[in-house]
């Protein structure tokens, strides 16, 4: 679960600058973030620098924020690796669904605490625009409550380039969203996204217009509490939910036909119904403080899953109400099994969308399909046994029927 792990820190370290400035978020995928911040003077006068903070894993090719509702006309900033340590920042303009090209006119400046960090496991830049209020396209108000922006990555190699039209090859994916920058007001028209020390050498270097910078300034960053318990509360996810979805649930399912025994399949199945709401509810926070929410599949698809399975033990109850009564399964019993198999179908799909949303590694995503087939595999099997089984145990009773 490293890599995991090592994702649900990105969302956290992209909240690094609440202690001490008021900078607006977004992680429109868990492992790509953004910050923004505007200087009281900028947004009094509606012109002037306004700071980004761009970040996301170094398994990313590269990554890109921009200013605009849609891609066509939208001042747009790629950031990816320079291949020394550092990271260079492009300023693009769109210009619809082909390769935005690199334009001078936008002026970007790349700021301290910028490079790749968290041991080589993150693409970081902190930058300072000093005029993206407006550009040739259109234009963005810094005191605008709902300001349009859009984002997009591309996972790979990385393109370890520090020139500012290297070419980028089409995104995985994108988002468009509205940040919030009247909340957005820093007090001070400096990098919000460090903090001085002694030792510090201030602001980083860039080159040209749009920078490529290294960014060297030394600072410290101290985040709240809440905000580092995000890896932990990721693990504790994706743990239970992938133990509930691949083993607990398709083990409790065939024990029943296994073993006949209803008392030790109900304390097995609710024991893990509870199970599946405790990780359902560690999810809903996590995607609360990482702002995914119901913007990923995974989330949507999840919070399906986990409601559908709520009304499973009223079907396994008539299901058990129906045997007693007539020996034999009616089409409650037949409901009540059809059902429970698509919703584990379902959930181990959603545990293979979850990894991608956390960007886990290829290995981690390997075992789980391991573990989930052979699993799966032994629950067909355990059913298979069990008809032929029940099959068996019934011929007594169809012979005496056939008799009479």
């Amino acid at each position: 679960m490293q890599r995991l792990l090592s994702s649900a820190v990105l969302s956290a370290f992209t909240y690094s600058g609440l202690s001490f400035a008021s900078t607006v978020s977004r992680c429109p995928t868990t492992n790509v973030c953004f910050q923004v911040g505007v200087p009281e003077v900028s947004a009094s006068s509606g012109d002037g620098n306004i700071y980004m903070q761009l970040q996301a894993p170094t398994s990313y090719s590269w990554i890109a924020l921009g200013t605009g509702s849609q891609m066509s006309g939208a001042n747009i900033f790629v950031m990816y690796a320079d291949g020394s340590g550092n990271v260079t920042v492009s300023a693009r303009k769109g210009t619809g669904h082909t390769e935005p090209k690199h334009q001078t006119t936008t002026t970007l400046e790349l700021l301290a605490g910028s490079g790749i960090v968290d041991n080589g496991q993150t693409m970081l830049a902190n930058v300072r625009c000093a005029n993206c209020e407006s550009w040739d396209g259109g234009s963005l108000s810094l005191s605008s409550s709902s300001a349009p922006f859009i984002a997009s990555w591309k996972s790979g190699s990385a393109l370890n380039s520090k020139s500012l039209e290297a070419t980028i090859t089409m995104h995985d994916s994108h988002s468009t969203f509205s940040f919030d920058l009247t909340q957005a007001t820093i007090a001070n028209d400096a990098n919000p996204f460090v903090e001085a020390s002694s030792g510090g050498s201030g602001e980083g270097s860039s080159s040209g217009n749009s920078g490529s910078g290294s960014g060297n300034g030394a600072g410290s960053v101290s985040m709240p509490a809440w905000v580092l318990e995000i890896p932990a509360l990721t693990s504790a996810h994706g743990i239970i939910m992938s133990i509930v979805m691949v083993v607990l649930y398709p083990i409790g399912s065939i024990l029943m036909p296994l073993l006949g025994n209803w008392t030790l399949h109900a304390i097995w199945q609710i024991g893990s119904f509870l199970a599946m709401w405790a990780g359902f509810a560690i999810g809903v926070i996590l995607s609360q403080r990482t702002e995914v929410n119901f913007t990923d599949n995974h989330t949507v698809l999840g919070t399906v899953v986990v409601a559908l399975f709520g009304v499973q033990p009223i079907g396994g109850y008539l299901h058990h109400l129906h045997y007693i009564k007539h020996q034999s399964r009616g089409l409650v019993s037949h409901g009540h099994i059809w059902y429970g198999r698509i919703l584990m179908v379902l959930g181990i799909v959603n545990g293979g969308l979850g990894f991608q949303l956390a960007g886990a590694n290829q290995t981690l995503v390997i075992a789980y399909s391991v573990v989930a087939a052979v699993i799966f595999a032994a629950y067909i099997g355990g059913a298979v046994f069990g008809e032929i089984k029940r099959y068996r145990n019934a011929a007594p009773t169809r012979a005496r029927k056939s008799s009479a």
